[in-house]
């Protein structure tokens, strides 16, 4: 059957779609009730934040790799060279998860410059990278995707930009072989209930950026454990860095694009291997509904998305399938309560107000 026909079979479950979204806001606004006495007194707690800028600009470079060989190839030189010409104290970690293609015998022999940490099986993205972050010992995380090639001024162009005590991440330019589905110049916005993620034409100078993507960017290690890092909410992949970025300027920090810090990169070289586009899909599709239960706490917003959600899912299947969009939804649920839960601990702790946060991040 092919993808229109099936669409049009599924779509009498639409209506089910808005039992699901009221379901889930009436849980969640239940929730946030009930737990309003213990997030107001979190917040009288709160001591004010420490805004400290990182001690130095030395740098933990970490790059994850599973059976990216031929990726490395072409990256390990080109990071080498990144690293030489910045100055400072930098190490580069390659978290080899559980590869069996030979690459972490030849990372030891062709470049022993870079610390190999091994983990027994593939933890995949979040999982793999807390692997590195465990060992890191620098002021400033950079994570690198092993499907990259940096530039030469790479490193130093993230890094100049750490000193005031607000900043949180430098996210730099993306360049891809053919079609250019990702620039790193990222903004979301509020459209029928949904957040939309998008990234658009680089401009020449700094701009601020609504995320800074978790293999091109450069992170102030205090603030980033602060957060609690990429959260595994998200597990496997897909959105983590967007949560992440959200939380920090919900938090007063400040996300920032830098154009001359630039990677070539061939897109979701590796996630589509292990997964398949269909199950990539799903996976990104189903964190994008967590993100936004976990991380969107205004009651206007969440009532919105929950009475366009039918719309939303019927709108996304054109690019996806609607199976692919009611799987997603339906994948949400083992992990609803986790995010009602942790939306919490941010309602405790936000300086700015979700619609702040798209103003600032787009340069409002």
């Amino acid at each position: 059957m092919s993808r229109r026909r099936s669409d049009f079979a599924l779509a009498p479950l639409l209506p089910l779609v808005w039992l699901h979204a009221g379901a889930v806001f009436a849980l969640s606004a239940l929730i946030d009730l009930l737990a309003w006495p213990r997030v107001a007194a979190a917040r009288r707690r709160a001591e004010p934040p420490q805004d400290r800028a990182p001690r130095t600009r030395d740098a933990s470079v970490l790059v994850l790799n599973w059976n990216g060989l031929h990726f490395l190839r072409d990256l390990m030189p080109s990071l080498r060279v990144a690293v030489e010409r910045c100055p400072g104290d930098h190490e580069v970690i390659v978290i080899d998860n559980g590869s069996d293609d030979g690459s972490a015998e030849w990372l030891a022999q062709e470049h022993p410059w870079a610390r190999v940490v091994r983990v027994p099986e593939n933890r995949f993205f979040i999982r793999g990278n807390r692997a590195g972050v465990e060992v890191a010992t620098r002021d400033i995380l950079v994570f690198v995707n092993n499907d990259m090639r940096v530039e030469p001024d790479f490193l130093v162009r993230l890094l100049a930009h750490f000193g005031p005590g607000e900043l949180f991440a430098v996210t730099g330019q993306i360049r891809m072989q053919g079609t250019r589905v990702e620039t790193g110049c990222t903004r979301g916005y509020l459209k029928k209930g949904a957040f939309r993620f998008e990234q658009i034409e680089p401009p020449a100078q700094p701009v601020p950026a609504f995320w800074a993507g978790g293999g091109n960017s450069a992170f102030d290690r205090a603030k980033y454990a602060a957060i609690g890092g990429f959260d595994d909410l998200y597990d496997p992949c897909y959105v983590e860095d967007v949560a992440l970025s959200y939380e920090a300027w919900r938090r007063g920090w400040r996300v920032l694009f830098e154009p001359r810090a630039i990677v070539d990169h061939a897109f979701r070289g590796t996630s589509e291997r292990v997964f398949g586009r269909e199950r990539v899909n799903r996976i990104d599709r189903r964190n994008r509904e967590l993100f936004f239960h976990r991380c969107v706490t205004d009651l206007g917003l969440r009532l919105q998305h929950a009475l366009f959600q039918p719309w939303n899912v019927w709108k996304d299947a054109r690019q996806t399938g609607l199976a692919v969009q009611l799987g997603a939804l339906l994948r949400t649920w083992p992990r609803l309560l986790r995010a009602c839960r942790e939306r919490q601990r941010l309602r405790s702790v936000a300086r700015r107000s979700d619609r702040e946060v798209v103003r600032e991040s787009a340069g409002g």
